[in-house]
């Protein structure tokens, strides 16, 4: 992605402003295994960051995507992955949908709210048995004289417990269809439906006892006989499947740079470390395995970084990227994780104790083998699709 010199003057100010909200109270925040998320985010909507790309007339700032590739970056600066983790649903699917799919009242009502940070959203796709497979959806809105009456169950939704409306993916059946038989196979019937949460029926539970990102609200959302207006349709009926594929393509991008920037953290702490750290009467950096492994990491950063400027650019040009953008966020992913092993691997007994940086990091880089995409799901989308010129 060509970044100039108003991208890096962002990036100066976005820093500014991150270092001020989260760093005096991240790390208690994580102890806590909560955020103020709500306030976090009107703070963050109030400096127009949750709005970067959206359009000008929905409440953002119309900006190329450049200035989200930064944004990405600099929380993964952040010494946790909790904010990142927040934050990416509502700028890179949630609001992207929004401003893609829904009609004037949900504009009104909920995406120019959650661009000032006054709502704060969640996707509501995973399911207890489906996990990545949204085949496997259960949910059904059924449709009737008044509406659509919503029923099913959704899971390890990030920021399900806190959030004041979800996009939920789920079957669109006909008025009179038999609820208690076998939702349709297959994706045809799979159609967005935006909820609020205060609604009568629906229930938010919080996951708690997470291995990483602890600050960052995870939980479940039941609903039963959920009375929702015909207007909260989110696109046509049937095109829920289309709509995820494309703002995933846009997530999985995000998150490579997010990724790409928490392992070059870790990798210049290890780095650091190594450097100081004496070991047989010599520097660990002096180690040849220890230096080789290190400039191995190094050189597979380099090459990763500059694939997601690729997508970044690829995305602004409306070029199709879902297999690039897969395999930057597969590949990043990866990395921070192998990053992450090697920092804790070079504290030895210090790194192992729970507190610090070093081990957050590699609890916090083991969620993104799961959320965005699990591995095995990239592996899968990879393999189906043909090489193309990134």
């Amino acid at each position: 992605m060509r970044l100039d010199r108003h991208h890096e003057l962002f990036r100066t100010s976005v820093r500014a402003v991150l270092e001020r909200l989260f760093l005096p109270e991240l790390e208690d925040w994580e102890k806590a295994g909560e955020m103020p998320t709500h306030e976090l985010y009107r703070s963050l909507g109030e400096e127009g960051l949750l709005g970067l790309t959206l359009p000008v007339d929905d409440g953002g700032l119309g900006l190329d995507l450049g200035y989200s590739h930064v944004w990405a970056r600099e929380l993964g600066r952040l010494p946790a992955g909790s904010p990142a983790m927040s934050l990416s649903v509502q700028t890179d699917i949630v609001l992207p949908l929004l401003a893609e799919e829904g009609g004037t009242g949900v504009r009104d009502a909920y995406l120019r709210p959650a661009v000032r940070g006054e709502l704060v959203a969640a996707l509501a796709a995973t399911e207890p048995g489906g996990g990545s497979d949204l085949a496997a959806v259960r949910t059904t809105a059924v449709r009737d004289a008044e509406g659509l009456r919503l029923t099913g169950d959704k899971a390890f939704l990030t920021n399900g417990s806190v959030a004041d409306f979800a996009v939920v993916l789920c079957h669109l059946l006909p008025s009179g269809a038999d609820e208690g038989g076998d939702p349709p196979d297959g994706l045809d019937s799979l159609t967005l439906v935006l909820v609020p949460t205060g609604l009568p029926g629906v229930r938010q539970e919080r996951h708690t006892g997470k291995l990483g990102n602890r600050a960052c609200d995870h939980g479940r959302l039941s609903f039963t006989d959920v009375r929702v207006p015909e207007e909260n349709l989110l696109g046509k009926p049937g095109s829920g499947y289309e709509a995820l594929t494309r703002v995933f393509t846009r997530e999985r991008t995000f998150l490579a740079a997010v990724c790409t920037a928490r392992a070059a953290t870790m990798l210049d702490r290890a780095t650091t470390y190594a450097r100081g750290r004496a070991v047989l009467g010599r520097p660990l950096l002096q180690h040849q395995a220890i230096a080789f492994r290190l400039a191995e990491l190094d050189a597979e950063l380099a090459l990763i970084e500059q694939y997601t400027d690729a997508v970044f650019q690829r995305l602004q040009e409306d070029s199709a990227a879902l297999r690039q953008a897969s395999i930057a966020k597969l590949r990043a992913s990866r990395l921070e994780r192998e990053c992450a092993d090697l920092l804790l691997q070079l504290h030895g007994g210090a790194g192992y104790l729970e507190g610090g940086p070093v081990e957050r990091g590699y609890r916090d880089a083991r969620a993104y083998a799961l959320a965005g995409g699990a591995d095995e799901a990239l592996l899968h989308l990879i393999a189906g699709h043909p090489r193309t010129d990134v």
